[in-house]
């Protein structure tokens, strides 16, 4: 029985660190410039522990998609079950959501466009890792709508698809980070969370933003 546990353990460990070792080497060298033989190199195990665990790089990514897919729900999780005006969670969604696309911008970019091939062609073999992420993502993209949606009929935010106005956020936010990377110090977050929010107040909210409430 202690040998299982033990087992169990040093299982966890080793996906642990793969998973800490894969993540380092996306940041430095890019998900598509890394091969499993970095990996393994990086993490310290040879290739034969690395495919004990993960089938290939994909099921690694997905692995790390998973985990901030699970940070994201636990953002929506967290705001809906506060008491506040609509307008004032869909801030506090804004701003959690922008904190994780600062830590995991080139990942999530990657798999927005896999998410935009797989639902446009919907041929494509993808794995049960990805077919998973797909749909938890699906649910966080309900949630964010019916959050507009509830806005909307509120009369707070313009009156456009929920869909169309989900989109459009989750693009601003994923290329706001993304020039935030690329300025190198040049731009900063504070800069950055001013500018998305004189963006959302002009173009998608239709009532007056007090002085103070934006970031």
């Amino acid at each position: 029985m202690q040998k299982k546990v033990r087992r169990k353990r040093q299982i966890l460990r080793n996906k642990t660190v793969i998973l800490r070792s894969s993540r380092e080497l996306f940041h430095k060298k890019g998900f598509y410039g890394t091969t499993m033989e970095d990996i393994a190199e990086y993490s310290g195990f040879d290739r034969r522990t690395i495919y004990n665990h993960f089938k290939n790089k994909e099921d690694i990514f997905s692995a790390l998609i998973s985990g901030i897919l699970t940070e994201i729900t636990a953002v929506f999780d967290e705001i809906e079950s506060e008491k506040a005006p609509i307008l004032d969670k869909l801030r506090k969604v804004v701003l959690g959501l922008l904190d994780i696309f600062i830590e995991n911008a080139q990942m999530l970019n990657i798999f927005m466009s896999e998410y935009e091939i797989n639902e446009t062609r919907k041929k494509r073999y993808i794995s049960a890792y990805t077919l998973k992420n797909i749909h938890d993502y699906k649910e966080i993209e309900s949630r964010l709508i019916g959050m507009i949606r509830q806005a909307q009929d509120e009369g707070m935010v313009v009156n456009v698809h929920p869909y169309v106005l989900a989109g459009v956020l989750n693009e601003l936010l994923l290329r706001s980070v993304i020039v935030l990377h690329n300025q190198k110090g040049g731009l900063r977050k504070k800069d950055l969370i001013r500018d998305i929010f004189e963006i959302l107040s002009k173009n998608v909210v239709t009532v007056p933003v007090q002085t103070g409430t934006t970031p």
